[in-house]
């Protein structure tokens, strides 16, 4: 009984160390256009020469709303000109409640909507929040899954910038 216990205690910390962080080495170039929710168009190519922090949230997870709030902190504390932070919104219900998310939290950065397609361009993507870093040329260079505070947010960015 206590070895089966010790088992499953061991398989779920394994299991918690593929989902909360993950290296990527990949020579694709991510590209894709998006919509603010102020229905400004971007592309992802119009970022080129910066490292991209590309959150994807949806409007009904609670750690995916705490995050916004830490990355404006980010993106407000970390003054270097060499990063980008994009967060978009993954489920199309929350569509309507996009403007009052991004307002009451007085959100800084790029907010907008998610391509329907970005389930092809991540085909790992399956929680909420997940960040993907993209370098300069738009390569996938790191996956971030979970809720992740300032502190850790910082040191992460300060991998490929210098931050503050």
């Amino acid at each position: 009984m206590r070895f089966k216990k010790y088992l499953f205690i061991l398989i779920f910390i394994i299991s918690l160390s593929f989902f909360s962080f993950s290296v990527l080495n990949s020579s694709y170039i991510v590209n894709f256009e998006f919509y603010t929710y102020k229905g400004e168009k971007y592309s992802l190519k119009n970022f080129k020469g910066k490292y991209i922090l590309l959150n994807l949230f949806t409007s009904y997870c609670p750690m995916c709303l705490i995050e916004l709030n830490t990355l404006n902190k980010l993106n407000n504390s970390c003054k270097s000109d060499g990063y980008k932070i994009i967060s978009l919104l993954v489920d199309k219900e929350g569509i309507t409640l996009l403007p009052k998310i991004v307002n009451s939290r007085n959100i800084t950065y790029t907010v907008g909507i998610a391509p329907s397609e970005i389930y092809k361009i991540f085909p790992d993507f399956s929680i909420t929040p997940t960040t993907y870093i993209l370098n300069q040329n738009g390569n996938l260079v790191e996956r971030v899954v979970g809720y992740k505070s300032l502190k850790e947010w910082i040191k992460i960015l300060n991998k490929y910038v210098r931050c503050n």
